[in-house]
């Protein structure tokens, strides 16, 4: 009989985030939902993870149980269009800052890109779907735990309308077999410096085995105290894209991680990057507490014409929408 497993896959989405867990009780969660040029989280998943496959289960009717915007900035959101390309296959549940929503309203009003608007204008009718509570909860299999600064405290420290967004990241634990994997968002030194009064963010950090570096490795998302709270990590996992700014060298010196093998190297590493691999980075937690790390390539599926489909039906999602809330 094969041991249950939690399986987390880091996409590489070039700029911005998009990860999905498949969860020991098979069901599906995505953290961020971020898309590169040519490369669509979404559909990849809509063609690796179906009943066809067998690999998992449906919650209510729907293949993501769970979607949660670590924060709102348009590269942790920029693939929701492609949700609409198939009927039903939205997330069942949306976990996003509702207390931020106020400056998607006021980016909207300032972009000059048209695609970058029309994505905008997408997120705000794609996310007012999910009004309604919650009448039953996702029995994952693992703890997932989620901490947040409060809204006064990151307008304080933060200098401008972006930081103020990157500092409310939420923080995200997900336990499984003993083993921890966090992802921080976007939050800033100053945001963390906050996090670390609060007692139960405190307890979500506490014994780190997998660290998602916050705001792709750069030195601006890094807090000197963090080892205080986290322990020592097995490995930093940055979600980066080529010809960005290098990751802090932090992440990579002997003494701040204990290492892990990725499967088909020879000695052990601190941290490993989408940027550098220019692949997408899967780790596999058995129900023993055996873990592994596996780079893997997944292939573009967005040539150009696709692209423009996306583009067309994102759209045409915006003016559905739109049509159905003035007629409700």
């Amino acid at each position: 009989m094969k041991l249950k497993q939690l399986e987390c896959i880091i996409f590489n989405v070039e700029h911005g985030f998009c990860a999905f867990i498949k969860s020991p009780n098979n069901y599906g969660l995505m953290i961020d939902c971020g898309r590169g040029a040519h490369f669509s989280p979404i559909k990849w998943i809509r063609k690796n993870y179906n009943f066809n496959c067998q690999n998992i289960t449906y919650f209510e009717g729907r293949r993501i149980a769970e979607l949660i915007i670590t924060h709102l900035h348009v590269d942790h959101f920029s693939d929701v269009g492609s949700f609409y390309s198939k009927r039903g296959d939205k997330p069942k549940i949306l976990c996003r800052d509702k207390k931020i929503l106020k400056f998607i309203d006021q980016k909207i009003n300032e972009e000059n890109l048209e695609q970058r608007k029309e994505l905008l204008k997408l997120f705000k009718k794609f996310q007012e779907d999910y009004s309604e509570k919650l009448t039953t909860n996702v029995d994952w299999g693992f703890d997932l735990d989620i901490g947040q600064i409060s809204y006064n405290d990151a307008k304080r420290i933060s200098s401008d309308r972006d930081e103020i967004i990157n500092n409310r990241s939420y923080i995200i634990g997900i336990g499984y077999a003993n083993k921890k994997i966090i992802f921080p968002g976007d939050i800033l030194e100053k945001g963390w410096e906050e996090a670390f009064k609060s007692e139960a963010i405190k307890k979500i950090l506490e014994d780190t085995n997998f660290f998602i570096t916050s705001h792709h490795g750069l030195k601006s998302g890094f807090h000197p105290d963090i080892l205080k709270y986290t322990g020592k990590p097995d490995i930093y996992i940055v979600s980066a894209k080529r010809g960005s700014e290098t990751f802090y060298d932090f992440y990579s010196k002997l003494e701040n991680s204990n290492g892990h093998l990725v499967n088909g190297d020879e000695v052990i590493s601190r941290v490993i990057s989408t940027k550098n691999q220019s692949k997408s980075i899967k780790i596999v937690i058995k129900k023993n507490g055996i873990t592994s790390i596996e780079t893997m390539t997944t292939e573009d599926n967005l040539n150009q014409g696709q692209e423009k489909i996306v583009y067309r039906r994102t759209k045409k999602a915006i003016s559905d929408l739109v049509f159905n809330y003035h007629n409700k």
